[in-house]
């Protein structure tokens, strides 16, 4: 008989009707055997445009490239929820904001030992959000893959399972769940489907992944459908405050098609709208247009985002399934990413800002801005001018040009001052890309100047050159007497505060590199005025 390698979907619970889980303009045809239902298409023949291409280039025949997509997908019932596994392209059939999200990574989670991982896919929440994909030759570990425990988010897990284990010897779990286990007939495909479920709902994650839960998703519908309101207000208003576009695919798909292209609903052809490579939240207001003005909580699900083909196909996301946005609603901080939603834990984000408050310095030695729109520059340069023992490294200042360290020119700091062993790192406002920007700089430059003693011999040249004494950089080096200071220069009317997971990326700056190192952190705030 033969079998298959089934991928399988959990259908949102409150969906009972199989028929909802599929896209509306579909002619779909059904039968059941044995309690599992099967929806599906009758396939047609068709020219691929490549095909043309050929025709018009060799003028040969379109024949010989005649193909066709076949669709069809399984639906079992288990336990009153139901299961989805579509077959050849049967996953165009459906609506897949009716799937539950990270199904599949929560059971692989309670089915995968922790040592046993091949391939993870993490996302950073942060408003210059990173996908990352990492592979390994051998079952390792989260630590073994340099998984951020503190600020990544777990979106895809592929690992080997114990043996004999009902559900195979390997699976992948993202959205939906894969399994190599080879299925034969409907009543064992039923059984494989209620051994899932029983996976899916157990909670064995806790043991060898209790850090999943400092940013855990949130299950209550209420709390979602308020924090979806919020959404849709902010969008309606066009306040892209901590909110990102983030496609779920990688961005390396966009090469294989014409772009993404943003709908609302409107049944408008997609090949009229403009399409974009790599877009961001203003691309999407200035498309969509008035449109915008009518989103609702009710309707937001409509307003997409198409990856066009060629050919005219297409996939496509709800927008909220394309955002990374960081919120708060009664207190508390919640965070969307890919269309889940995320509970920042309590005492994680206690911590985090027990944290930060700390070392929080006051910069009453810093001057204040000569006028409210000020160049990073001029900032720099009378942060140096104001006091005799403070020197000017921002390569983008002219009089600072030369100042750079290494074969690639890098940045030691903004300023140096040499009586309080301080390096300044500026920004102009508070961004989170900016600020993300501001704690690389200074961790990259703190590790160079640590593990490398050229680097060091030129920084101390160039303090040479201002007229500093030779030995104003003491060798051994040793951090533990040096102070990193973040500043951020801000407007009278911005709060003293960043985003929670720019907050987070500090605490891991300083915990994960340059405290370890020895060095003293430090983040102001200089106000304009």
């Amino acid at each position: 008989m033969t079998a298959i390698k089934p991928t399988i979907y959990l259908i949102k619970d409150h969906i009972k009707d199989p028929k909802q889980i599929f896209k509306k303009d579909r002619r779909l045809f059904s039968k059941e055997q044995d309690g599992v239902s099967v929806y599906y298409t009758v396939s047609r023949n068709n020219t691929p445009d490549w095909a043309n291409y050929l025709n018009e280039a060799f003028k040969m025949s379109t024949t010989p490239f005649k193909n066709s997509s076949s669709q069809a997908v399984l639906i079992v019932k288990v336990d009153d929820r139901l299961l989805a596994i579509p077959l050849g392209s049967g996953i165009h059939l459906m609506d897949l904001t009716k799937t539950d999200y990270n199904f599949g990574l929560k059971t692989a989670l309670n089915c995968i030992p922790k040592s046993e991982i091949r391939q993870v896919d993490t996302t950073t929440p942060e408003i210059n959000s990173q996908k990352t994909k990492k592979q390994a030759s051998t079952g390792s570990t989260p630590e073994e893959f340099g998984i951020n425990k503190q600020k990544d988010i777990l979106r895809g897990i592929t690992g080997k399972l114990p043996k004999d284990h009902p559900l195979g010897e390997s699976m992948d779990g993202k959205d939906s769940l894969r399994l190599v286990k080879g299925i034969v007939g409907l009543l064992k495909l039923k059984s494989l489907c209620t051994e899932t479920l029983k996976h899916y709902l157990s909670d064995n994650y806790k043991q060898d992944y209790p850090w999943i839960d400092n940013i855990a998703m949130i299950r209550d519908k209420s709390l979602v459908n308020e924090l979806v309101k919020q959404l849709a207000r902010n969008l309606k208003m066009a306040k892209f405050e901590n909110m990102l576009f983030t496609p779920p695919e990688y961005y390396e798909l966009i090469f294989d098609c014409n772009g993404f292209v943003f709908s609302t609903g409107d049944r408008s052809r997609l090949n009229k709208k403009d399409s974009f490579e790599m877009p961001d939240m203003l691309d999407w207001k200035n498309s969509i247009g008035d449109a915008r003005k009518e989103i609702t909580p009710e309707n937001i699900d409509s307003y997409k985002v198409n990856l066009v083909k060629d050919n005219g196909t297409n996939r496509n996301w709800p927008i909220q399934r394309c955002l990374s946005w960081e919120t708060e609603y009664k207190g508390n901080k919640y965070i969307l990413s890919e269309g889940s939603w995320y509970a920042v834990a309590p005492d994680f984000f206690s911590l985090v800002n027990q944290f930060y408050s700390e070392r929080i310095l006051d910069p009453h030695d810093m001057p204040t801005p000569t006028k409210t729109k000020i160049k990073e520059s001029d900032y720099n340069s009378a942060l140096s001018m104001s006091r005799k023992s403070r020197f000017l490294f921002d390569l983008g200042h002219t009089t600072a040009k030369s100042k750079s360290v290494g074969k690639d020119g890098n940045e030691v700091c903004d300023v140096y001052d040499i009586d309080t062993h301080t390096f300044f790192h500026v920004k102009m406002g508070k961004s989170s890309s900016s600020i993300s920007h501001l704690f690389r700089q200074g961790a990259f430059s703190g590790q160079i100047l640590t593990q490398d003693e050229a680097i060091r011999k030129e920084f101390l040249k160039h303090l040479v050159d201002y007229g500093c004494k030779a030995d104003v950089l003491p060798e051994p080096y040793n951090p533990h007497q040096y102070e990193i200071v973040f500043a951020l220069v801000i407007g009278k009317t911005q709060k003293k505060d960043i985003p929670f997971f720019s907050k987070v990326s500090f605490r891991d700056t300083v915990n994960n590199g340059l405290g370890l190192m020895g060095y003293t952190c430090k983040i102001a705030y200089v106000v304009g005025p």
